[in-house]
């Protein structure tokens, strides 16, 4: 029977299962778009709902921190689930689930009367981020083996573009629902968390056709690959760095970010909607933009657009210093979401790359539980210096701002210029990479001198 690869491992399959590894790739941006009005109606809005609530600044900085914490420990456990449930895709299935059924307790908080409902969203939360960080090693590793390398810019940009949309619609409507029950709020929120959950069901019943490559599979392409030599692999001690540096960056992130909410809602007392339309200006901009860095990201490499993207994320916060005029705030909400997009596209894409197959769902589970540790830490630290630092231009939360600027900008520095690219990428001089960024074509289309990029091939050595 003729076969084909079709993934970045190499995968050598015959031709129907090569249709179910198309189906699925086809399939995915539906369930990602489910996943997006999931996220939109749901996680956007959880400390809102504790704002609403009453919370007190001890508890806000518990929600925005622990959760993280401990969903970031709990995924280290994630290769002995796939053991013991011996599949990928029934570890994916059975939390993707369990997260979606968490906001059937922290909608009842709405309704039932409680001393300190504060407290219970906290423990809900924490178990509702503990199911949801279970889920992405498994995905991620299955996702990375069969969608082939060289698009994998361009395939994950096109997801998570119409995810993003998805999620700045769900959005978008959850703030006109808050808007029009000012007074009633509460049941407002109610209704988001139970659309959620629909949301949820939804993509629970696309990743039913995720593919999960058997044992068969990797045996026809471990025999594949002999015939062919064997690239070293990106070298343990650069992997190290890269991983330092994304915990860094999430920590000074994190300091921060969890308390933009707050500083719109409670500080300068803001409606929900105006707090949407701030937020989504944000989302909006990774929208447009994640394809044309995908695309950029396929020619000239990962690491060049992280270092692009890091050196403009340390701005964002510092952006926000003083200023309350909601057109300005609409073009830096604008420009982070310029920033964030090739971030988070290629920081992933960057490890994707970096990792081989069969080590790639240990490796995503240490990223995700090194990177959530950073950031809950980031959260908690922000939260406890919070009530002790001295205003700035009125307000204490803005000097956390100016704090998280300042390290990034610092953890950028200190990193960059010690990582190198994982695969072969056309190496251009800054003015033609320049030329690229701004729309225009690489006069440069040959893979650069090979002393200046280690090559990497998803293949079991």
């Amino acid at each position: 029977m003729a076969s084909i690869t079709v993934s970045s491992r190499g995968l050598h399959l015959d031709h129907p299962t090569v249709d179910r590894v198309k189906h699925a790739l086809r399939l995915s941006p539906a369930e990602g778009i489910a996943s997006g009005a999931f996220g939109g109606l749901g996680d956007r809005y959880i400390v809102a709902f504790a704002v609403a609530m009453q919370t007190n600044s001890l508890q806000l900085g518990l929600l925005t921190s622990v959760p993280g914490l401990l969903a970031s420990l709990a995924q280290l456990g994630d290769a002995r689930l796939i053991r013991i449930l011996r599949s990928r895709k029934a570890v994916v299935l059975a939390f993707a689930m369990a997260q979606g059924l968490m906001f059937l307790p922290i909608l009842s908080l709405a309704f039932v009367a409680r001393s300190d409902p504060g407290w219970w969203l906290i423990f809900f939360a924490t178990l509702y981020a503990i199911f949801g960080a279970l889920v992405s090693p498994a995905w991620g590793s299955l996702m990375a083996e069969i969608v082939p390398t060289n698009l994998r810019g361009r395939y994950f940009a096109f997801r998570g573009s119409v995810g993003t949309l998805s999620m700045v619609v769900a959005f978008l409507l959850g703030g006109l629902v808050l808007n029009f029950l000012v007074h009633g709020a509460l049941w407002g929120f109610a209704a988001l968390f139970g659309a959620a959950l629909v949301m949820r069901l939804i993509s629970w019943f696309f990743l039913h056709f995720l593919y999960e490559p058997s044992s068969h599979d990797l045996t026809q392409s471990q025999a594949h690959a002999t015939a062919r030599p064997v690239e070293p692999a990106a070298d343990t001690k650069n992997l190290t760095r890269y991983l330092a540096f994304l915990f860094c960056m999430a920590f000074a992130v994190n300091l921060a970010s969890p308390f933009f909410a707050v500083y719109q809602l409670r500080d300068l007392h803001w409606n929900y909607l105006t707090f949407a339309l701030i937020d989504t200006a944000s989302s909006m901009a990774i929208l447009l933009t994640l394809t044309f860095w995908g695309r950029i990201a396929d020619r000239v490499g990962n690491l060049r657009i992280l270092v692009i993207t890091s050196l403009l994320i340390p701005l964002v916060p510092l952006l926000w210093l003083g200023m309350t005029n909601r057109s300005y705030l609409v073009a830096v909400q604008v420009f982070s979401g310029l920033a964030w997009a090739g971030f988070n596209l290629c920081s992933v894409n960057y490890l994707f790359d970096a990792t081989s197959g069969e080590k790639r769902t240990r490796y995503l589970a240490y990223f995700n539980a090194g990177n959530g540790l950073a950031a809950g830490a980031g959260a908690l630290i922000g939260g406890l210096l919070l009530p002790h630092l001295p205003a700035l231009l009125g307000y204490p939360v803005l000097s956390l701002f100016l704090i998280s600027g300042l390290l990034r900008l610092a953890v950028s520095t200190a990193f960059l210029g010690r990582l190198h690219e994982v695969r072969r990428v056309s190496t251009l001089p800054a003015a033609q990479l320049f030329h690229v960024l701004t729309g225009g074509r690489s006069v440069a289309r040959n893979p650069g001198p090979r002393r200046h990029t280690h090559i990497f091939h998803h293949e079991k050595p």
